[in-house]
């Protein structure tokens, strides 16, 4: 492990910025390091390791009450918040594609009879992990 500007590298992973939020309600679900979703079950009052979760294998593990699996290192399974998604929507031509809109209605309402069809673009906040989805003109 070894820390760069700012940016901490664990094993071939890369963690950068780093968000957690202890949970105040369960089950709640949040994403390793290394992209393994989690989810957060319960905690216990008392302990190093109060979050207590498991990994889709099944299998069971506790983490501080900051997301961290160990106490003094860090590790490709501390948890952060899952990232919230954003959808965009924009319209499609036969020469361009139109300026991007916040919901579908808006697309549809800026948009020409020569449409095409609309891209859906949903991402992580910070622009990470696109998904492009093609609905029709008409939907």
């Amino acid at each position: 492990m070894k820390t760069l500007t700012g940016l901490t590298w664990i094993g071939k992973y890369i963690m950068t910025k780093r968000k957690f939020t202890p949970p105040t309600e369960f089950p709640t679900e949040y994403i390793t390091v290394d992209g393994t979703k989690v989810v957060i079950i319960g905690s216990v009052p008392v302990g190093d390791f109060p979050l207590i979760g498991y990994f889709p294998d099944g299998s069971v593990v506790g983490w501080t009450r900051g997301g961290r699996l160990f106490l003094r290192d860090l590790s490709a399974q501390d948890i952060y918040d899952t990232p919230k998604r954003i959808t965009t929507w924009q319209n499609v031509y036969d020469a361009w594609i139109g300026p991007h809109y916040t919901n579908r209605i808006r697309a549809d309402e800026n948009s020409t009879d020569d449409r095409r069809c609309v891209y859906r673009i949903e991402r992580d906040e910070d622009g990470s992990n696109p998904e492009l989805f093609v609905e029709e003109h008409n939907a």
